[in-house]
C-alpha cells in the first residue's frame, strides 16, 4: 500500500504546522497553525497555509487532529474550516476549550471528537493513539499512527522531556519505551532547539527565580510570559498569595488561557487574590502583580502600551519590575530592546533570562532528541519544526547517533513522501504557499499585494490627476499632481508637470501611433522619479474629463 506524509507548513520554518498522512481513502491532518507577520510583511498581522492541496484529496475523509493548542498549532483551524466545513476535529478537552473559543470568534462550528490519554481510536486506514508529553502548554500531545497495520509513525511536534513538571503531564517514558521495543517506521519529530546542547531543563528549574523577583521587588511587579504557558502562571499565583501581592490579568489571550485552565482544573488559586483593574490604584505598590501579554513586544499587547504610556490609567513610574519570562522569537529583538529602553527610560527596571533563571524552554535540546532516538528506533526520521539550519543539524546529530543518512529524509512545506510496502520511495512536490491576513478587514493579501504594500512603504506613491476636456490642449491648471509617502521641491513638480502637459503636442502632431494619456503619463512618471530619485514609486493616472472618474 503507498502512505504519503505532506507537509503545508512547519517544515523548514518556524510556524504555521500542518501536516498530512494520507492513504488511498483516508486522510489525517495534524495541526493547522499560523505564522506572526515579520516586521516587513506590512499591514500583515496572521500568515495561514495555502490549502488548495486539499481540494486535490477532498474525494477522501478527512480528519484533522490537533497536538496541542499554541497558535502555530490551531490558530488556521477557523481559516480551514471555512473551506472545508466537512472536516472532524479531534483533539484533547484543554485544546478544545481554547480552539472552540477562537472558531465562535470567527463564527463557524466545527464538528469535534475528543481524544482520551492513551486511548487507541480508528479512522478508516488509521489507528490513533494520542500520548500525553511535557511541553509548555497543558493538553499536549505526541501520536502514534498505525497505518493499514503495517506502518507505524510518531508524529511529535512540540515537546520536551520532563519527568517531573509543575502542573502539566510528565513525559511517558515507559509507555514510549514500551511501543519503541521493535522500532518503528517513521519519527517526525521537533527540531527547534536542536542547537542546544544537554537536556531541555525542567518547569521547576524557574521556581526560585520567580520567587527571587518576589523577594527583592519594592514596587509593582509586571509579569509577561507567552499566554497559554499557565503552568509558568501557577508559580506566579502561588508566590504573589506567598508575599501578600494581589494580581491583576491583563489582556484577553490571556485571561482566555487562565479561564480555561482553571475550568479543566490545570491552574488554582483563590478568587480573592484577583483584582480588576479599577481597584489597583486602591493598593501599595508591593502590593501588586500583574500578568500582562507582551512577552514579545507585540504592537497591541498589554505591556507595549504600558510602556508607550498608552494604556488606561497604568504609567510606568520609578521603583516598577518588569518581568519577561520567555525567549525572543527570532526576529522580535529589536521591538523588545525598543519596548526595555521605554521602561528604563520612566524609572523602572527590568528582569530577564540573563539576569535571574525564569524561564525554560518547552522544546527539546539534543540530549533530548538522542533520547527520543534510541527509544523509539526509527527506521526513518524526518525532522521537521524548525528553519533549515535546525532540520540539517538535527540530521547530522541522527546520522551521529546511528540513523543512516539516507534513512532521514530532509523535507520541507510544499513536499510529499511517498512509501510503499513501508520503504521510502520517492519525494513529490505538492501546492503549498502563504496566505497573508489583515485582520482589520479580515482579507487574504496576495503575494503581489504584499508586495504593492513594501513598494509603497519604500518608495511611496504618485497619483496624477487629469480633468482636461480638451486632450489636445491640456492646461497647467488641470493637472494635479499629489505625492504620498515622500516629497520633492515644487519645481520638480513643475517639471514634472510640464512633461505631462507636453502630450497636448503628441495628440495634435497627427502621427498614426498614438497613445493614451493613461500610458503616455505612467511612462512619464516612471522614467521622472527613477532617473532624478532612483525611486519607484507607485503610480495612479485619474481621468476625470466628460464628468466620469477613470482609472
Amino acid at each position: 500500500m503507498k502512505i504519503s506524509i505532506s507537509s503545508l507548513g512547519g517544515a523548514g520554518e518556524i510556524g504555521m504546522n500542518m501536516y498530512i498522512y494520507e492513504t488511498d481513502r483516508y486522510a489525517v491532518i495534524v495541526d493547522c497553525g499560523v505564522k506572526f507577520a515579520k516586521i516587513d510583511e506590512i499591514g500583515v498581522d496572521l500568515v495561514v497555509p495555502d490549502f488548495s492541496y486539499l481540494s486535490e484529496i477532498i474525494h477522501k475523509k478527512i480528519m484533522l487532529i490537533i497536538t496541542h493548542a499554541h497558535e502555530d498549532h490551531i490558530g488556521a483551524v477557523p481559516y480551514l474550516i471555512k473551506e472545508y466545513p466537512e472536516i472532524t476535529v479531534v483533539c484533547g478537552r484543554y485544546s478544545w476549550e481554547i480552539l472552540n473559543k477562537r472558531l465562535k470568534e470567527y463564527d463557524v462550528s466545527a464538528s469535534q471528537i475528543y481524544i482520551d490519554d492513551f486511548r487507541p481510536f480508528e479512522w478508516g486506514d488509521f489507528e490513533i493513539t494520542p500520548y500525553p508529553i511535557s511541553h509548555s502548554i497543558h493538553g499536549t500531545y505526541a501520536v502514534l499512527l498505525k497505518i493499514a497495520e503495517e506502518f507505524q509513525a510518531v508524529h511529535i511536534s512540540d515537546y520536551k522531556i520532563d519527568s517531573s513538571p509543575v502542573t502539566c503531564a510528565p513525559f511517558p517514558l515507559k509507555e514510549f519505551i514500551e511501543f519503541g521495543k521493535n522500532g518503528i517506521d517513521c519519527l517526525m519529530a521537533d527540531s527547534t532547539n536542536i542547537i542546544k546542547n544537554g537536556f531541555t531543563k525542567g518547569e521547576k528549574q524557574v521556581i526560585k527565580g520567580i520567587e527571587q523577583v518576589f523577594k527583592q521587588a519594592e514596587g509593582r511587579i509586571f509579569f509577561t510570559t507567552f499566554a497559554s504557558n499557565t503552568e509558568r502562571l501557577q508559580s506566579v499565583f502561588n508566590y504573589a498569595e506567598k508575599y501578600g501581592r494581589k494580581v491583576a490579568l491583563e489582556g484577553s489571550s490571556l485571561i482566555k488561557h487562565v479561564d480555561t485552565a482553571r475550568k479543566q482544573g490545570m491552574l488554582s488559586f483563590n478568587d480573592e487574590i484577583l483584582i480588576p483593574r479599577k481597584q489597583v490604584e486602591k493598593l501599595d505598590d508591593n502590593k501588586i502583580c500583574f500578568i500582562a501579554t507582551g512577552s514579545q513586544g507585540e504592537n497591541s499587547s498589554v505591556i507595549t502600551k504600558i510602556a508607550e504610556n498608552d494604556y488606561s490609567n497604568i504609567k510606568v513610574r520609578k521603583g516598577d519590575t518588569f518581568v519577561f519570562s520567555s525567549r525572543i522569537i527570532p526576529g522580535n529583538e529589536q521591538r523588545l530592546i525598543y519596548i526595555i529602553n521605554n521602561i528604563y527610560e520612566k524609572g523602572g527596571s527590568v528582569i530577564t533570562a540573563d539576569d535571574l533563571p525564569i524561564h525554560v524552554s518547552g522544546h527539546a535540546a539534543k540530549e533530548d532528541a538522542i533520547l527520543l532516538l534510541n527509544i523509539l528506533k526509527p527506521k526513518y526520521l524526518v525532522p521537521i519544526h524548525g528553519e533549515v539550519q535546525h532540520i540539517v543539524k538535527h540530521k547530522k546529530l541522527a546520522e551521529e547517533h546511528g540513523i543512516k543518512s539516507e534513512n532521514i529524509i530532509f523535507f520541507t512545506a510544499g513536499r510529499k513522501i511517498i512509501f510503499e510496502n513501508s520503504i521510502f520511495k520517492e519525494i513529490q512536490e505538492i501546492p503549498a504557499g502563504k496566505r497573508y491576513v489583515d485582520l482589520n478587514t479580515g482579507e487574504f493579501l496576495t503575494a503581489d499585494g504584499l508586495k504593492e504594500r513594501k513598494k509603497l512603504a519604500i518608495n511611496g506613491a504618485v497619483v496624477v490627476v487629469n480633468s482636461a476636456e480638451n486632450i489636445e490642449n491640456i492646461q497647467e491648471n488641470e493637472i494635479i499632481i499629489q505625492l504620498i509617502g515622500f516629497s520633492v521641491e515644487k519645481e520638480y513638480i513643475n517639471i514634472l508637470k510640464q512633461s505631462l502637459i507636453e502630450y497636448s503636442l503628441i495628440e495634435s502632431s497627427g502621427t498614426e501611433q498614438k497613445i493614451e494619456f493613461r500610458e503616455y503619463a505612467e511612462q512619464t512618471v516612471k522614467k521622472f522619479f527613477k532617473k532624478r530619485f532612483s525611486k519607484r514609486p507607485l503610480i495612479s493616472i485619474i481621468n476625470t474629463h466628460n464628468g466620469a472618474v477613470k482609472e
